[in-house]
């Protein structure tokens, strides 16, 4: 071993022992070599002659490096070195892969400097070696492969030189070289299929790579293709590269007339029957699959361009139509596969075809087309086709027997994902097929639903899934499903058909209820439209729902059963109103708001005791939707019977409330009881959701029950955090009061603001706080908005609680963070728009503290003068700006001398520091623009002599 040899294992070599120094001077000395001229030279040869694999590969790189530099004469003596190594060396040693891959890195470096212009020979040289053995096979191969990668791929970013290039080398080696290319390929392919596999399987994927360019008669021939499909007939081991091979022949780029008159002669589609081997394994069958998938587009795409060319096209037309309806049965085959993987890959064909197959039929193209294509098909040519379909998409659309339906991770694994993909893409199918053909498709709807009812029994309850699923979809598909269903059209009678059969109905199974309730809800107008249909059908479908679905042992039905209850209510609501009585009575045990000891919230929980549920009760959302259902019933219900109907509903909540303030509460768990309070308050405010101040006469039951929850707020007002979820119950209530009662709730809020606001006073997070406080603030925006001049006094009265409280609050909060400052943003902004409301609507409760100094008029003018400072924020400069605008309006002309309290200088000084600075591409920013105006002019108004020598109010004299 010499110096040389020696630096560059020290290069190389992980040994701690080699000190710095050592390998600096390793690196020096290589680097020497790396700059003589004739380094390659000496690199080469050491190349040649040593074993040592470190030592080949860093001889080979410097090579690499160096070619671009060289000569051509040095680059002619590199060239016959090599090809003298590869004659003499290669056939008789055994190569690492690495070497092997850097000596192929640079044939492929000369060949792209040099060919053709100084290297003719560069293709045949190679060729040539190739009877020297399989290693030179290998290199063949090797050396087309890394040259597609290196000069040809369109995929790899090149510059402008080098694609100029590409082409240049792709010109010469289709004038030169292919066919010669091709033949060494066919000699690979039917001389090595068993003695040397995996060479094949080399041979295919490099076919595969070049057909993309080359010329493709070469390999579009009976010679070459028989060769590839005898391949896949055979199942060897090469078949998942033939298919790619013979999907990249049918699939390249060529006239569509051009491809079809191959794929004619060809007789590609009888090959394709002939070679695919249904009998195969999965990874074989899966590959077949994608080859039919990819050539089936290739010839849908040939027929979509030919039938709107000229007349002349018609026959090529023709030919693609033919071979789509000769692949279709093999199609259809793999379609139905029962492994899903496989099926799933003739999914993108199908939906193109049938994405495009309306415009194929006769008639379609008078409306989509300015002239007549020169080739349609009949909807009875294609109505086997559509039908077919549609029976293999119930198939495929039921959940396979793995799929874990109750695991909440089924979206993050990829077979799942896929599955859930390709039923979404079925769906998509089978609204296209009514698209094309709707008397069809609501044929099959019956037929379907029918063979269901009739044969139940032997029908899996997955496919009973799938059929109810399908059926649910053709609801969203027709147009105008009300006149359908008003006129009992096929899929009135379908449904009717689906309700009357008992065993459905009934079905244990939660997959079927689940599916059955979304067909309740999607037609369930039908017994709306035809109310001599409820009392039969309605009132099963109610019974379905509260025993199979409400009532289920399935955790997940109960929860979506509670749900579409309530969108089935008000679909049938005038016909199930007189039933309201009946459904609270057999839903009764389950509208019990039950206490939940404090115990049960697990420490440093999330959760608040209002939404804590005990083991065989429902959740608390559940047992809401199940109360907002009945008050829907109720609204329903005449005059003199609202009233009763929302005391029935208010009975057991009322009823709890009055135990807890009576003490009869059990324990001593007063967080407890304060949850359940929260619990029971939350049940009150959900059954107010469908009234309106238009039910008048269920008013004094609403303040009957809002004077017990106002004792309640005041038992207790020490627990009014959020783990308790009392306050966040309290304040739903007093939203929907403000919906439910109108005015006659002003009064009453007047006692629940103190006990609203008392929740800043516990302890917590200040982020937490800040959240309370800033949804406090937006409940005090809403009361301004709905009761406008009519909050004036109450809103005078508690402004120093409700501005005070959020803006000591605001104070205190950090910035350190992103987050925090958001969190901040929002709550400023929360304040700027309940004072901007205030001063629009009731001015002179923001204007008297502002100008009687008090504590909190003085923080306003500071927090509204905030407000106008950061012109990169611009709500909150826009809030500012409105409330300013709006408090310097409504200053009376005796108050006029007043505006002399507000710090004017340093108003407007702030203002038009940030309107100069604004975003003008923001639309707030023209808002923001007028506001500015508004206050200019008013300043200016407010400030003017009176004396007739100045500017004067009068608008036609304001410049």
């Amino acid at each position: 071993m010499d110096d040389f040899e020696r630096a560059i294992r020290v290069i190389f070599t992980q040994d701690p022992s080699i000190g710095a120094a050592v390998r600096e001077q390793a690196n020096a000395y290589c680097d020497g070599i790396k700059a003589r001229p004739d380094g390659w030279r000496i690199c080469w040869d050491r190349f040649s002659q040593t074993d040592a694999l470190e030592v080949k590969f860093w001889c080979a790189q410097v090579i690499l490096q160096a070619m671009g530099s060289m000569a051509p004469e040095a680059r002619l003596e590199l060239r016959t070195k090599v090809l003298g190594w590869l004659g003499e060396v290669v056939p008789n040693t055994q190569q690492e892969v690495v070497v092997k891959n850097k000596v192929a890195l640079i044939y492929v470096g000369l060949a792209r400097l040099d060919y053709p212009a100084s290297w003719a020979t560069a293709w045949q040289d190679l060729m040539g070696l190739m009877d020297k053995g399989l290693p030179l096979v290998d290199f063949f191969l090797r050396v087309l492969a890394i040259f597609d990668q290196e000069v040809i791929s369109d995929e790899v970013q090149r510059s402008q030189e080098d694609r100029q290039r590409s082409h240049q080398i792709k010109h010469a080696m289709r004038e030169r070289d292919v066919v010669a290319l091709v033949e060494c390929w066919y000699r690979i392919l039917t001389t090595l299929r068993t003695s040397a596999p995996q060479m094949v399987s080399d041979c295919l994927r490099v076919a595969s790579l070049y057909i993309v360019w080359i010329e493709i008669l070469t390999v579009a021939n009976d010679k070459f293709l028989s060769a590839v499909c005898s391949i896949i007939a055979e199942a060897s081991a090469s078949a998942s590269e033939a298919c790619e091979c013979l999907a990249a022949i049918i699939s390249k780029k060529m006239p569509a007339g051009k491809k079809m008159m191959m794929l004619s002669e060809l007789r590609v589609c009888a090959r394709l029957e002939a070679c695919v081997q249904k009998g195969g394994t999965s990874q074989q069958l899966l590959k077949e699959a994608e080859m039919l998938n990819s050539i089936a587009e290739a010839v849908l795409e040939a027929y979509v361009d030919l039938r709107v060319q000229d007349a002349q096209s018609a026959s090529a037309a023709q030919v693609a139509w033919d071979s789509i309806s000769a692949l279709m049965p093999l199609i259809f085959w793999f379609f139905v596969h029962q492994e899903h993987q496989i099926a799933v890959c003739l999914e993108p064909f199908l939906t193109e075809f049938f994405v495009k197959v309306k415009s194929f039929v006769k008639g379609a193209e008078r409306q989509e087309m300015e002239t007549a294509p020169c080739h349609s098909v009949s909807l009875e040519q294609v109505r086997p086709i559509l039908m077919q379909t549609l029976q293999l998409i119930i198939q495929r659309t039921a959940y396979p027997a793995w799929f874990q339906h109750h695991d909440p991770n089924i979206e993050d694994d990829e077979q799942h994902a896929l599955f859930i993909r390709f039923r979404k893409s079925l769906a998509k199918i089978y609204k296209r097929i009514f698209l094309v053909d709707e008397q069809l498709g609501l044929q099959f709807v019956q037929a379907s639903t029918a063979q269901l009812t009739q044969n139940l029994a032997g029908v899996q309850p997955m496919e009973v899934d799938a059929v109810l699923y399908l059926f649910k979809e053709t609801g969203e598909i027709v147009k105008q499903l009300d006149q359908h269903l008003q006129a009992k059209g096929p899929l009135a009678s379908a449904f009717v058909q689906l309700v009357e059969c008992e065993a459905l109905v009934n079905a244990d199974h939660w997959a079927v209820q689940l599916a059955l309730m979304e067909v309740y809800v999607r037609y369930g107008r039908l017994l709306a439209l035809h109310p001599d249909l409820f009392p039969r059908y309605g009132q099963r479908v109610l019974q379905a729902f509260v025993s199979r679905g409400i009532r289920s042992s399935n955790a997940h039905v109960v929860s979506r059963a509670c749900f579409m209850f309530g969108r089935f209510m008000k679909l049938v609501k005038a016909q199930a109103a007189p039933l309201v009585a009946q459904i609270q009575e057999a839903l009764q045990d389950l509208l019990v708001v039950q206490y939940v000891p404090s115990a049960l919230v697990p420490v440093q929980a999330e959760v608040s005791l209002t939404k804590v549920a005990i083991k065989g009760s429902l959740k608390a959302d559940d047992q809401a939707y199940l109360f907002e259902a009945l008050a829907n019933l109720a609204t329903a219900s005449k005059p003199e019977e609202l009233r009763p109907k929302l005391e029935m509903l208010l009975k057991g909540p009322a009823q709890n409330l009055t135990e807890i303030l009576g003490n009869r509460a059990p324990g001593n768990d007063v967080a407890g009881c304060a949850g359940w309070a929260g619990r029971n308050i939350e049940a009150i405010a959900t059954v107010s959701k469908p009234f309106t101040v238009q039910h008048a006469s269920t008013a004094p039951a609403w303040e009957e029950v809002l004077v017990v929850v106002a004792r309640i707020l005041e038992k207790f007002v020490n627990q009014m955090s959020r783990e308790i979820g009392l306050w966040r119950a309290a304040l739903f209530l007093c939203r929907r009061m403000v919906e439910v009662l109108g005015d006659r709730f002003l009064e009453i809020l007047d006692t629940y603001l103190p006990f609203l606001y008392a929740t800043n006073d516990q302890e917590g997070p200040s982020g937490e706080r800040a959240e309370d406080l800033a949804e406090l603030t937006v409940f005090a925006h809403q009361l301004v908005c709905q009761y406008q001049q009519k909050t004036g006094p109450y809103l005078q009265k508690w402004l120093p609680q409700i501005f005070l409280r959020p803006f000591v609050v605001w104070q205190q909060l950090p910035e350190q963070s992103e987050q925090l400052k958001r969190e901040k943003l929002e709550l400023s902004s929360a304040l700027l728009q309940l004072l901007k409301e205030a001063a629009l609507r009731c001015p002179g409760a923001i204007l008297e503290p502002m100008l009687g100094n008090t504590r909190h008029g003085q923080e306003i003018i500071g927090f509204l003068l905030v407000g106008l400072q950061d012109a990169r924020e611009l709500k909150p400069l826009q809030y500012a700006a409105n409330a300013w605008a709006a408090l310097l309006a409504a200053m009376s002309a005796e108050s006029a001398a007043a505006i002399t309290a507000f710090p004017m200088a340093q108003l407007l000084q702030r203002l038009l520091w940030s309107v100069v600075r604004m975003d003008y591409s923001d639309f707030q920013s023209q808002k923001v623009l007028n506001e500015a105006s508004s206050i200019l002019h008013s300043v200016m108004n407010r400030t003017q002599p009176q004396d007739g020598g100045g500017m004067r109010s009068d608008p036609q004299n304001r410049g």
